[in-house]
């Protein structure tokens, strides 16, 4: 009995052809769209991921205020949240190479005449040296002898001004005059305005002239040593810390371990992959519509075809699930084309994304590397389940309609 109801089901799609395709084109958007931006998004999920394993895996930042799901939550900016005692028992935990401080502020920045808000960091110049995997493009460090001179980044250098900062020149700091003694070596990427327009200069010399009290820092940097553990040694930093403030439970600060950073990306990345996946599946929706409106035009059309099957000995049962079936195997097939599309396109924009940029971007960090497409047989399984249910569930009240015609009635049907 299916193979003869399989039977009529592709004769009648075969003989609607046209109907057919336009019918199946709902479907085949719909699962291309959810397949195609899932699986682009999962595969650069992955490819940020890969990045961050090799990207300053040795780095572990501390923030002030509690950082979650990518926000900040209570934050502590302006009140002395981390010090300098923090940091010196930071500096005492076993793994940790070196510890160091930083003040972070926006000021006035004057070079020729021209004036621009920038980032000032304060910085101890000894420390920053064994941090910082940068380098200098011309001139040197800050020397522990400094006073009133100032490390610049590339873009303050060569961008951001008119006239280029050369060496030995003069730039007005909030109307304090410091002389340029290096520039930075370029950093390029998500992180260059962070990285490119930063302005350094010696820590007790930014405290001076911002009025910054003694001990308060805005960041703290950590350098581990290799072969330790960053996300042991980022839980060490936090029960230390969190001891030190008696916040333990209630922390006014946030370890920024590469685990840490993974995990907000994870967050991001599924939260966009629910939020592309909602917007792709309307187009689901819209094709079982079609796939609906279709199966009622069909029972008109087919009326005189279902009285004579009947008046043969069909059933009600089985003219409903000729039905049923025929809509199910429209939204199959608008699925198995709709998942071979969305791969092609998905593919298609990693690949166009990876041309346009000449490189995927990680955090500063470029590689020759094309994402692509990530798509395992659950996401496949998924496509097609759906695409079927779909079909089925559009199909079943045109479906009922036909199997509640009486045969004499259908006969007479013109």
């Amino acid at each position: 009995m299916i193979l003869d109801l399989l039977y009529l089901i592709l004769k009648n799609i075969n003989r609607r052809k046209l109907r057919t395709f336009l019918t199946l084109l709902g479907t085949i958007i719909g699962v291309a769209a959810v397949v195609g931006l899932v699986g682009s998004s999962q595969a650069l999920s992955e490819s940020i991921k890969q990045q961050l394993k090799q990207l300053r895996s040795d780095y572990i930042f501390v923030l002030p205020g509690q950082l979650k799901r990518g926000f900040m939550v209570n934050p502590s900016l302006f009140q002395a949240a981390l010090t300098e005692k923090d940091v010196e028992l930071v500096s005492k935990i076993p793994g940790v190479n070196v510890a160091a401080g930083e003040i972070q502020k926006s000021a006035f920045v004057e070079y020729e005449g021209e004036k621009l808000r920038l980032t000032v960091y304060g910085i101890d110049p000894k420390k920053f040296q064994e941090m910082d995997t940068l380098g200098v493009e011309k001139g040197r460090y800050l020397e522990e002898k400094d006073k009133y001179s100032a490390l610049v980044g590339y873009s303050v250098a060569y961008e951001l001004f008119e006239k280029n900062i050369t060496l030995k020149k003069k730039i007005l700091i909030e109307g304090k005059e410091f002389t340029i003694v290096g520039i930075r070596n370029k950093y390029g990427g998500m992180l260059s305005t962070m990285e490119d327009t930063a302005i350094l200069i010696p820590k007790d010399v930014m405290r001076d002239i911002f009025g910054i009290k003694k001990d308060y820092v805005s960041i703290i940097g950590i350098r581990i040593k290799e072969g330790f553990d960053s996300k042991a040694i980022g839980e060490k930093i936090e029960e230390v810390i969190c001891k030190e403030h008696k916040t333990c439970g209630n922390e006014d600060f946030t370890v920024i371990t590469p685990e840490f950073v993974e995990k907000i990306v994870s967050q991001i990345t599924f939260t966009l992959t629910l939020m592309l996946g909602g917007i792709a599946s309307i187009s689901l929706l819209v094709g079982g519509i079609g796939i609906a409106n279709t199966m009622y035009t069909s029972v008109l059309e087919r009326t005189r075809e279902i009285g004579i099957l009947k008046s043969i000995g069909a059933t009600s049962r089985m003219i409903m699930l000729l039905f049923i079936l025929e809509s199910g195997i429209i939204g199959l097939l608008g699925g198995i084309i709709g998942i071979l599309l969305g791969y092609g396109l998905g593919e298609g924009f990693l690949i166009i994304r990876y041309l346009s940029a000449s490189r995927i971007e990680i955090f500063g960090r470029m590689t020759t590397q094309i994402p692509h497409m990530k798509i395992d047989i659950s996401l496949i399984l998924l496509g097609i389940s759906i695409s079927s249910l779909v079909g089925i569930v559009a199909g079943f009240f045109p479906a009922r309609k036909a199997s509640r015609l009486e045969p004499v009635e259908a006969l007479r049907y013109e």
